[in-house]
């Protein structure tokens, strides 16, 4: 009976313990949001258009403060499964 139990903890240690996100993943995060946002609103975007694209969605996150919560709000799992989704719906679903 004690090793179900020791397992079950050290599992919730695992996910809810993880190492919270840096604000560099944090910054990934937006990018890759950008980036499948724009493969599906957007289809001919350019490299350049989708780096001038980045930059503004950086600049708007930068004053708003719900995106600064961001390290604190998405948990490891919730990063990685929003990193490879494919579409901006799924990576919003991701976050949920």
């Amino acid at each position: 009976m004690r090793a179900p139990l020791t397992l079950a903890l050290a599992s919730f240690c695992v996910f809810s313990c993880a190492e919270p996100l840096s604000e560099e993943e944090c910054g990934s995060l937006l990018d890759r949001y950008v980036a499948v946002l724009a493969g599906s609103d957007r289809p001919g975007t350019t490299d350049s258009e989708l780096v001038r694209l980045k930059a503004q969605a950086r600049e708007k996150a930068a004053h708003d403060p719900s995106f600064r919560k961001c390290a604190s709000r998405v948990s490891r799992s919730q990063f990685q499964c929003a990193m490879k989704a494919d579409s901006a719906d799924r990576l919003e679903q991701c976050l949920l």
